[in-house]
């Protein structure tokens, strides 16, 4: 119906996904470090504004409401804590089919395991607008972090602290796992223009105008 399919774990090298279909004419490929690590750490740095806004929002409330934390009460953390892992491990792969239900229904996308890091991915061939990539970039952060962590602001006054706690470093954890997210808006708003749009072909993205 979504025309999504889940390919596992790609064998080799990444850039084989690719269909080899000859690229559009005019096609741009984003500039971008060809280090995996360099590009995190853009990402990481993208990020970090949506952290401190986090935790600058919800550090004063907690020690507002809750106080300084008491050792006595660290051992009520454990199963919030455990649920949160485990939340957050469900939430990695909902992250990407969050990102294949954003493309056009009609367009095929494949999602796909990293062979180092066993990390998921979803990738597709075919042209979106540029607004549309940056939605489909960002959904998972907004959908997972930044909405839970809004509700999670209005509900903490009915929360015990442990609760909260644990709900913060779930939608910490989520909004950090888009870096990669972050990072490609980055270039999306600042390479590709008005009216462009943005495909992937193996491990790059590009644009035509």
């Amino acid at each position: 119906m979504w025309n999504i399919e889940f390919k596992g774990k790609v064998k080799g090298d990444l850039a084989k996904i690719s269909s080899g279909e000859p690229m559009p004419e005019g096609a741009v490929q984003f500039k971008e470090p060809e280090n995996s690590s360099k590009q995190f750490t853009a990402g990481t740095l993208l990020f970090t504004p949506f952290a401190a806004i986090m935790l600058g929002t919800a550090l004063p409330m907690m020690y507002h409401l809750y106080g300084k934390p008491d050792k006595s009460s660290l051992g009520h953390h454990v199963i919030p804590m455990v649920i949160c892992l485990a939340a957050m491990w469900v939430a990695m792969y909902v992250h990407e089919y969050i990102h294949a239900l954003l493309f056009p229904k009609e367009l095929k996308k494949d999602v796909y395991i990293a062979p180092e890091g066993g990390m998921f991915f979803v990738y597709c061939e075919q042209m979106v607008s540029k607004a549309r990539f940056i939605v489909i970039c960002m959904g998972p952060a907004v959908i997972l972090g930044i909405i839970p962590f809004i509700v999670l602001m209005i509900l903490m006054p009915q929360l015990p602290g442990y609760v909260t706690f644990a709900s913060l470093i779930f939608t910490l954890g989520n909004t950090f796992s888009a870096v990669g997210d972050f990072y490609n808006t980055y270039n999306c708003i600042r390479q590709v223009p008005k009216g462009g749009k943005v495909f992937n072909r193996g491990i790059h993205s590009y644009w035509v105008n």
